[in-house]
């Protein structure tokens, strides 16, 4: 009787399979998949700030966290299931790169595509969301909600950045080794939705979900009538402080770095230490997981 998921032995020894193939494609094939996965991670946050916007008053920051996590949990099921590349995710290569499959230039360069899709994705839904009108609804309310998160979120000091972008993509990269065990589309939604519901009700901080929501608070912040539904909801904003030095040098460097910590040493690493150094890969876990090619 096959069973229906691969042990954490036979996952981790399928992400040098996966690896060598995503590091592998094409330059173009690399773009479009990161924009696929920044678009997507931008719907998600998106759906979260309409779905929250006024829900703390009524029901609490707890409960309103909770619901925030569990609409993001989209995020990860059509950046895994559907399909795309996403930095995050990507910071797994590090298993094949330890294992001596690829050198440090090609999962650099494989980064740095990714990243640079992942932004333009993100980017081509904050003017979606800017044509549309979106955050002018609800009397503007929920406009100013896409201002007041980015507006939090770029005034962290660096090491609470750092350390909130370690917490999220310790989860996410356990997501995609969950995923990656499942071997059916319910069992890699339900490990895709129960991480990324915890990183984002926690308060952690994913980089590319930052390239939507703090430019998104930039553009909307144009906005007079979106201003004043802010200011009467945080009389203590200063936003001319929201800017592009307080996104790029206050959130977007830290977060990235510390998600690339969590994802390439504290999984990454980790599960190459446990279960892929000094161990071969046996015939039986090849053929199981031959089919196992698509990471976020």
């Amino acid at each position: 009787m096959s069973k229906n998921f691969l042990t954490p032995a036979e996952t981790a020894q399928s992400f040098l399979k996966s690896s060598d193939y995503k590091i592998k494609m094409p330059v173009s094939k690399v773009l479009v998949s990161g924009f696929l996965a920044g678009a997507y991670i931008a719907f998600a946050a998106q759906l979260m700030t309409t779905v929250t916007h006024d829900m703390a008053g009524h029901f609490g920051f707890g409960f309103s966290a909770f619901i925030g996590g569990s609409v993001f949990g989209i995020a990860l099921v059509l950046v895994l299931v559907a399909g795309s590349d996403l930095f995050t995710g990507s910071c797994l290569h590090s298993i094949g790169w330890l294992n001596g499959n690829f050198t440090t230039k090609m999962v650099l360069n494989n980064w740095t595509l990714v990243y640079i899709g992942n932004f333009i994705g993100s980017l081509f839904l904050v003017w979606m969301m800017y044509t549309s009108d979106i955050w002018g609804g609800h009397a503007s309310q929920i406009g100013a909600q896409a201002v007041a998160i980015a507006y939090k979120k770029t005034h962290l000091t660096f090491w609470e950045a750092f350390a909130r972008g370690m917490g999220c993509n310790w989860f996410v990269c356990l997501a995609v080794f969950i995923v990656a065990a499942g071997q059916d589309t319910t069992g890699k939604i339900l490990g895709a939705w129960f991480p990324v519901m915890a990183f984002i009700a926690s308060g952690f901080e994913h980089c590319v979900a930052n390239m939507f929501i703090i430019p998104a608070g930039l553009v909307a912040a144009q906005d007079p009538s979106i201003v004043n539904a802010v200011m009467s909801n945080h009389p203590g904003f200063e936003l001319n402080t929201l800017n592009m030095y307080s996104f790029l040098v206050k959130n977007l460097i830290p977060v990235t770095l510390g998600n690339i910590v969590s994802g390439a040493i504290l999984v990454g690493g980790v599960y190459w230490f446990l279960y892929v150094k000094d161990s071969a890969l046996d015939p039986k876990t090849e053929k199981s997981t031959k089919t196992e090619t698509v990471t976020a």
